[in-house]
């Protein structure tokens, strides 16, 4: 993978190229903050959030840190440009700059085809970031990108909710709003070692109750819920996608209790792991046939 990377202390993005050899399928990708991609040629096929999803040329696609993103099937034609942007630079987008009603729909639909005319401006925004990594000082660079990047979300939010036709008045982020969302980033670092809210409460210098209440309040579940809706997910992921046993999925986790996660997983899905491995891999063979 291609990689020019501007930093400054405040914001921190990086553009390049991604091609058919950069991602192992099966292994999930790491994004600390936001990564934008457009689709130049060729084809991928990813989970996220365990839905299958496809990417193809002229599409593109917003994955998120607190995204579970692994690829399936990468045809050796496919190629993409990505920006990318750290943690504090997509916090900064996502509570300065766009909608509450523009991620939501982002979250439902992280890739989409765009309109042959959006492409194009698209398209030239990416050059131009590129041709800025390449010929300015890291801290013009900064800068630049700062200004540019909160353009593009700006249009970009706006083409998608006057396609939708959701323009309107936009619920208010508050400072609860905020630490949610940084309790969503920090999980999505430390989820495979740290299964207590008492972890996350420390670091966002909260208590766990109250933290456990400002979850439930912003997205409908506790923060207890979220950490094990997120090992859920993964846990899907690696029972679709691998061969590992449950022994060494619950080894990755850090469960030192196999038989705990068991329980966890049949309290969220209804099924054991064995079973939903067993059942998802039947339904695949009958789509195939």
């Amino acid at each position: 993978m291609t990689e020019e990377i501007n930093t400054t202390k405040a914001f921190q993005c990086s553009v390049g190229v991604a091609t058919g050899c950069d991602w192992k399928a099966g292994s999930p990708l790491v994004v600390t903050g936001c990564m934008i991609m457009l689709c130049e040629s060729g084809s991928a096929d990813f989970t996220i959030n365990s839905r299958r999803l496809m990417i193809k040329s002229g599409d593109i696609a917003f994955i998120v840190f607190d995204m579970v993103i692994v690829p399936v099937c990468i045809s050796r034609d496919f190629e993409a440009k990505y920006i990318e942007l750290d943690f504090d630079a997509s916090q900064h987008i996502f509570f300065l700059v766009t909608s509450n009603r523009f991620w939501e729909y982002i979250y439902a639909s992280p890739v989409f085809a765009l309109p042959v005319a959006l492409r194009r401006v698209v398209d030239r925004w990416f050059k131009q970031l590129d041709w800025i990594s390449h010929h300015s000082s890291v801290t013009t660079a900064g800068k630049v990108f700062r200004n540019e990047m909160e353009n593009f979300m700006l249009i970009m939010a706006e083409q998608v909710e006057m396609r939708l036709g959701l323009l309107g008045i936009n619920p208010p982020k508050n400072r609860a709003w905020v630490m949610v969302n940084e309790f969503l980033g920090l999980l999505n670092r430390y989820y495979t070692r740290h299964h207590d809210v008492a972890f996350y409460a420390d670091k966002l210098n909260v208590t766990p109750n109250y933290l456990n209440i400002l979850v439930k309040r912003n997205i409908g579940v506790t923060a207890k819920q979220q950490i094990n809706i997120q090992l859920g997910l993964v846990m899907k992921m690696l029972l679709d996608t691998t061969d590992l046993s449950v022994k060494e999925i619950a080894a990755r986790l850090h469960y030192d209790d196999p038989s705990y996660l068991c329980r966890a997983f049949r309290k969220l899905t209804g099924s054991s792991p064995i079973s939903y491995r067993n059942a998802y891999r039947t339904s695949s063979l009958s789509k195939i046939n």
